[in-house]
């Protein structure tokens, strides 16, 4: 029994042993795992590595320096365009020196070409610009207010003698404005029964839609929407003087005229010299080049017409 008990015992050591063996190998298997398990620092690194590769892989991704490339390629362009913004802003500012220099110059051109008051350079331009501005007015006023007119032959007299010098005003010739008794300068250039190149120069006794009648050495008038004629009154001419027709006047029926809406009939005060509508007929607004207003010469008998 006892045998038994030392081989139970024995047994039972054999198996606490082999307990204790096999759970120091137990011990250490789960050691060996759990070291094998955790090893922190080396599962880690390709983890941290991975971490690391990610960041690069992005920037594989992103590509900077690839991407950069064109921009350095497009740098030099950029470069020579602001080369070439420069030259032509150094270009612009040498053309604004230059003039900025030329007005300098004129400034100093003007400064020094400047008249003062009281000097003898002064003094004659005044008078050429006088004598300039003096010529211009007076070409002005002769071609198209006021022209000066030479009376030759005594057609007009005793109103106006052969000699005399006329001023005749223009300004009604823009209107088409004229009154009966006006002395009016005529052209009778193409009229039939008037050969002379000179202007004729006579006096308006019928106005347009008028009817002129000559009769017993008087001028009658028929105004407008009238059925009777009026003795025209004549004050400028003297009574023992009489208006008579010639053969050539009648044999054209001047001596009785309905004048047109733009005919005018004139007389010359000496009627008998006068070579007038009653030889010539009516003369149209078109051809009056002037109305006499004043005769200026001789100077003793200057005078308003």
């Amino acid at each position: 029994m006892l045998e038994d008990d030392n081989k139970q015992l024995d047994l039972n050591e054999d198996s606490e042993v082999a307990a204790d063996n096999e759970a120091g190998e137990i011990i250490s298997e789960s050691e060996i795992i759990s070291e094998s398990d955790v090893k922190p620092e080396e599962e880690i690194k390709p983890e941290e590595d991975k971490v690391s590769e990610d960041p690069v892989k992005s920037g594989d991704d992103v590509k900077p320096e690839e991407e950069t490339k064109p921009e350095e390629e497009t740098k030099p362009e950029e470069t020579v365009n602001t080369d070439e913004a420069e030259n032509t802003d150094e270009e612009l500012t040498a053309e604004e020196v230059v003039a900025s220099e030329t007005e300098n110059s004129a400034k100093k051109a003007s400064k020094g070409f400047k008249l003062e008051k009281g000097t003898t350079a002064y003094e004659i331009f005044d008078w050429l610009r006088t004598i300039c501005i003096g010529v211009l007015a007076g070409v002005f006023i002769v071609v198209f207010l006021i022209q000066r007119d030479n009376v030759y032959g005594d057609s007009m007299a005793p109103t106006l003698s052969s000699g005399d010098v006329v001023y005749a005003q223009k300004i009604s010739n823009y209107f088409k404005s004229y009154k009966r008794g006006d002395i009016v300068v005529l052209d009778g250039h193409d009229m039939e029964g008037y050969n002379s190149k000179e202007y004729l120069i006579k006096r308006i006794v019928g106005l347009p839609g008028e009817t002129v009648k000559i009769e017993d050495g008087h001028v009658y008038i028929k105004p407008v929407d009238s059925t009777e004629f009026f003795l025209l009154q004549e004050n400028y001419i003297s009574d023992v003087i009489a208006t008579r027709m010639r053969e050539e006047g009648l044999r054209k029926g001047y001596n009785e005229v309905t004048l047109g809406e733009n005919e005018y009939y004139v007389l010359g005060d000496n009627r008998p010299v006068s070579n007038d509508s009653r030889n010539l007929g009516p003369f149209t607004n078109d051809r009056i080049k002037g109305v006499a207003i004043i005769r200026v010469y001789p100077l003793s008998e200057m005078k308003l017409l």
